[in-house]
């Protein structure tokens, strides 16, 4: 079952112009704190959760669930180049990791485990194939763009959850396009959150 997650700004982009971030990779803000205690409420149900290269070296994410009591969602990384430090949280060990690369590359350390996929071909299937391989039946896919549109573009997902807050970018890095069944909508504090299916 493929959830994807993503939040946008009230004039539809994910991410600001990257001029406008810190040099210190850390989580740029579109939603409240409300929303984002509901989304580690999501990882706790969910097996994994999914964010491709870019969201990494941008936030340095802990994809964990310390807003929330339960169990953390194995981290699934999308690094075509491997271009995530190894400093960064993501591969810290503390919780189940699988990296996806086009790289030949093993782990030493318990709980990390790198996945060599074509990315010239049909990357949401392998994807999903070897989440099966490895006893995964459920994910939350958080972005970034690209990935997010990965799986789009293969219809392989099952559900969205989008939030719109009331920040406006003006410009940056536009919310992917989406087409499905419009299931409601729910406003979390300030923000406004879209359900919808894939038809």
């Amino acid at each position: 079952y493929i959830i994807l997650k993503w939040a946008e700004t009230a004039d539809g982009f994910i991410a600001p112009k990257k001029d406008k971030r810190s040099n210190t990779p850390e989580p740029f803000w579109i939603t409240t704190p409300y929303s984002q205690q509901l989304v580690h409420k999501w990882r706790s149900q969910e097996q994994a959760i999914l964010v491709g290269t870019n969201t990494v070296l941008d936030d340095n994410p802990k994809l964990n669930v310390r807003h929330w009591s339960g169990n953390n969602p194995v981290r699934i990384i999308v690094d075509k180049t491997l271009k995530v430090p190894p400093h960064y949280h993501v591969l810290d060990g503390s919780v189940k990791t699988i990296v996806f690369t086009e790289q030949d590359k093993t782990s030493s350390q318990d709980g990390l485990i790198y996945e060599k996929i074509d990315f010239k071909d049909q990357v949401a299937a392998q994807i999903c194939n070897a989440l099966l391989k490895n006893n995964i039946v459920s994910v939350i896919i958080e972005g970034g763009a690209k990935t997010l549109q990965y799986f789009i573009d293969s219809g392989l997902w099952d559900e969205a959850r989008i939030f719109r807050g009331s920040t406006l970018f003006k410009n940056g890095l536009r919310a992917p396009n989406l087409h499905g069944v419009h299931c409601g909508h729910q406003h979390i504090g300030k923000d406004l959150l879209t359900h919808i299916k894939n038809d």
